[in-house]
């Protein structure tokens, strides 16, 4: 076998593994975006939540509850007395885990509270027909 040919097959193999490569590259990537794709209008959810409570807009965030934890919170009010009481108003947050299982979700994180304060959150969902509920929050001071 010549060099030249030698230097083909090379080629043609290189070739095959990049194109190889590439695809399972892609396929993964897909997997991935898709995953993030179901965990999406969950962490929606959570971020409008959050962002009621850091407003200062408890009725918003109210609304935004499932109707067992409408039940349990009995309304807006008390909802913001909660959050006050136990210092928890968040200013800043990150979610760095997102889990979405079924009709439920979970969503856990970090947390600054108003003060400068650091500590955890750990929002649970639940999918009520087409929407994501708050069915329960911890936000906890670390």
């Amino acid at each position: 076998m010549n060099r030249k040919t030698l230097l083909i097959i090379v080629a043609v193999v290189l070739g095959l593994c990049v194109c190889c490569a590439a695809v399972f590259i892609g396929i993964a990537l897909t997997g991935g975006l898709t995953a993030l794709g179901l965990t999406q209008p969950a962490a929606d959810a959570g971020e409008a939540f959050m962002t009621a409570l850091k407003n200062g807009n408890f009725d918003q965030a109210y609304g935004l509850c499932a109707p067992t934890l409408q039940r349990e919170l009995g309304n807006a009010r008390n909802l913001e007395t909660r959050v006050k009481n136990a210092k928890v108003q968040p200013t800043a947050w990150s979610f760095s885990s997102r889990n979405v299982s079924g009709s439920e979700a979970q969503l856990d994180g970090s947390v600054t509270f108003v003060g400068n304060r650091e500590g955890t959150v750990r929002l649970v969902l639940q999918q009520i027909g087409s929407e994501w509920k708050i069915s329960g929050f911890n936000l906890r001071e670390k």
